[in-house]
């Protein structure tokens, strides 16, 4: 299946173009989905797991992607939360102002900058260390080697 879709305009449809925006590396695709890890901000191992098809929401999921959302997101959820040496993976999803489904996925770990209720980092927080962001997506690269959501059985 291609990385590209014919919706100009939609940075996820054009992924080298939406790693280099948001300073992300590819850490593992498959046929359906795409987990890129960003390389800046105040959390090693925040990532997006995408679609490679454009879906605009949430609810218009359908189809293999549906079918396979539940596994993925687990085992890349695990995969950072391991990477990250963090106690859990924080699962959330906005889509004001990119229309193509994105889950933002945020290792967590005690005393780090995410925090519950109306912000989800700490006002002011410093940023992670380029090498820890690296080291994570590399860790989750790893560990995610070989997996594949679209494969039955």
């Amino acid at each position: 299946m291609p990385d590209t879709d014919p919706f100009p305009g939609c940075l996820l449809c054009a992924p080298e173009r939406a790693d280099a925006f948001f300073r992300r590396v590819r850490v593992w695709q498959d046929g359906l989905w795409r987990l890129s890890a960003v390389q800046q901000g105040a959390i090693p191992g925040f990532a997006h797991l995408e679609p490679r098809r454009h879906i605009p929401f949430i609810t218009d999921l359908d189809g293999p992607e549906a079918a396979s959302l539940g596994p993925v997101l687990a085992r890349v959820t695990r995969a950072l939360r391991v990477a990250a040496d963090a106690e859990k993976t924080y699962v959330y999803v906005f889509g004001d102002r990119v229309p193509h489904l994105h889950f933002n996925l945020a290792p967590h770990r005690a005393g780090d900058a995410l925090r519950g209720g109306p912000g989800l980092l700490e006002p002011g927080a410093d940023p992670a260390d380029p090498e820890e962001l690296a080291t994570v997506a590399a860790a989750a690269r790893a560990d995610l080697h070989g997996f594949r959501s679209d494969i039955r059985g």
